[in-house]
């Protein structure tokens, strides 16, 4: 069984262990992107500049593989060819071409050169992909790559897509384990050939932070603020501030300068960076309302070879209680032996079980109270405690127990 690792918050923070100047100070940052910028829905204006880009590059040789490069090359890196056939010229200037593009927004930005920017190098994972496909192969590359360069660098930039920023950053807040240095992911909401793109601000603040020493923990930035990434949750589609944190504060944010405030941040750890791989176990999700009927409910328990079910209630967690609605999940569940995390379907507010009597009557048949914990995190934290290999009363007690910050532990010295 492999160890849980867990350690507590820092007890002796400063006010302010950051501002603008000093978080430029130290080694190279690397910046890592995970994202595709191409896809089936790309205005026809940019597929046709790609259709000339494509018949001009088809008479070049392909690049030869490279896994980092520092930001004035002109060679993309890590090129993935799989999907190619060995003689299909086209498909894989196709695939050079699209791993290049990110390098080359970098390049034709004079800001990201320009002093008072970190150093940095750039590194490509070998498949870029749009964020909603990504799970758990590709949490697992990117932590791996982190791995891999951990002691080269100051810290990390993960560029990634919107849709799944959250969940691929909060699994990797989990198997990143004793992280001691910052991973903040960032992206844009405006397409970053445009010239009025979110993508350079953003990228520079994440840059800027990544070099700073006091943060070990995985982060989101967007716009002007940076949120632990187990306590964030995706609220807009259209503003240029898509994230919020309902239950915790932001831990930086620009005001004139940039400041992070250090009662906020989590320790340093005690031991060496590992990453924990086994985050494949399946947890079944399912959401609660008056569009689905219990039959359908109950049947994907009595099929689903999940190890917990995290159930999407209404409020502080109540539900239906006709004709035995929760008794008849509770008892299919229990008959599979799945682990029951009751979750709200509410962005704000934590789940209370105790507040009605159902809820009670939940916690009494087992349920376990995600508190305040956000349903991504809810998800992925079960993913890394049954990856441990721990048993079903192990997790229970785990889930309670706070591990990266994702959860407040009232102390009772307080």
């Amino acid at each position: 069984m492999l160890k849980l690792i867990n350690y507590s918050y820092n007890r002796h923070p400063s006010t302010i262990v950051a501002s603008e100047d000093q978080s430029t100070t130290g080694g190279k940052i690397l910046l890592i992107n995970t994202r595709s910028y191409y896809s089936a829905l790309m205005e026809r204006e940019e597929e046709e500049k790609d259709e000339e880009h494509l018949r001009q590059a088809a008479t070049h040789p392909a690049v030869p593989p490279d896994t980092t490069i520092a930001p004035k090359s002109v060679h993309a890196a890590s090129v993935n060819t799989d999907h190619c056939a060995p003689n299909d010229t086209a498909c894989l200037s196709e695939v050079e071409r699209r791993r290049s593009f990110f390098v080359e927004m970098l390049q034709k930005n004079d800001d990201l050169h320009k002093e008072g920017v970190p150093p940095y190098d750039v590194a490509q994972v070998p498949k870029l992909t749009l964020s909603a496909d990504q799970g758990v192969e590709e949490w697992i590359v990117l932590a791996e790559l982190i791995e891999k360069h951990y002691f080269d660098y100051d810290g990390f930039v993960v560029q990634n897509g919107s849709d799944g920023m959250v969940f691929t950053a909060t699994a990797l807040s989990f198997m990143l384990e004793n992280l001691g240095k910052p991973v903040i992911f960032t992206g844009s909401l405006i397409p970053a050939t445009r010239i009025y793109t979110d993508m350079k601000r953003n990228t520079i603040l994440s840059l800027m932070l990544a070099a700073c020493r006091q943060l070990s923990e995985v982060c989101i930035l967007f716009d002007d603020k940076l949120y632990r990434a187990n306590r964030t949750i995706k609220v807009s589609r259209a503003s240029l501030r898509p994230y919020d944190s309902p239950h915790f504060p932001p831990l930086a944010r620009m005001s004139g300068s940039l400041k992070l405030w250090g009662p906020l941040l989590r320790p340093q750890p005690h031991g060496r960076l590992q990453v924990m791989r086994h985050m494949h176990t399946k947890i079944l999700c399912l959401q609660i309302g008056p569009y689905v009927p219990i039959e359908v409910l109950v049947s994907c328990i009595q099929h689903s070879t999940a190890r917990a079910l995290i159930v999407a209630c209404y409020g502080s967690g109540n539900a239906p209680s006709r004709d035995g609605f929760m008794k008849q999940i509770m008892d299919k569940a229990a008959e599979k032996k799945m682990l029951v995390v009751v979750t709200s379907q509410n962005q704000y507010g934590k789940v209370n079980l105790s507040t009605y009597e159902l809820g009670r009557k939940m916690l009494q048949a087992g349920a376990i109270s995600a508190a305040e914990m956000t349903p991504q995190t809810t998800y992925v934290k079960l993913k890394y405690l049954f990856g441990l290999g721990l048993s079903n009363a192990e997790v229970r007690a785990a889930m309670e127990s706070d591990l990266r910050g994702e959860l407040f532990i009232a102390n009772s010295k307080l």
